[in-house]
């Protein structure tokens, strides 16, 4: 679940279903969807997209609860190096496709 630029680039990185959010209440309503279907393990989100689900993720529980989301940087994140290529990098090593931006 991302933005669309983001959500294009997990397209091209070979993740087939990716989810386009531009607000809170859409990143809520796609993320409960996903936890009710139970056919999604791993859920990535951008920075922005997951301070909006956090309240709506399992919490306190001891074990775990699917899908587990990890968060990633947007495109347009601060810092010295070029978020683009942090998250080419986190794409490559776990998909295994390297993407590179010009």
């Amino acid at each position: 679940m991302a933005d669309k630029e983001t959500a294009t680039y997990f397209r091209l990185g070979g993740i087939e279903n990716s989810w386009i959010v531009s607000s809170a209440d859409e990143a809520v309503k796609t993320f409960e969807d996903i936890k009710n279907k139970h056919t999604v393990s791993l859920v990535i989100v951008t920075d922005p997209v997951f301070d909006w689900i956090k309240d709506h993720m399992g919490k306190g529980k001891k074990e775990i609860e699917l899908p587990l989301v990890v968060s990633v940087p947007t495109r347009k994140g601060g810092g010295g190096r070029p978020q683009v290529d942090l998250l080419a990098d986190l794409i490559k090593r776990t998909v295994g496709v390297e993407i590179r931006v010009q």
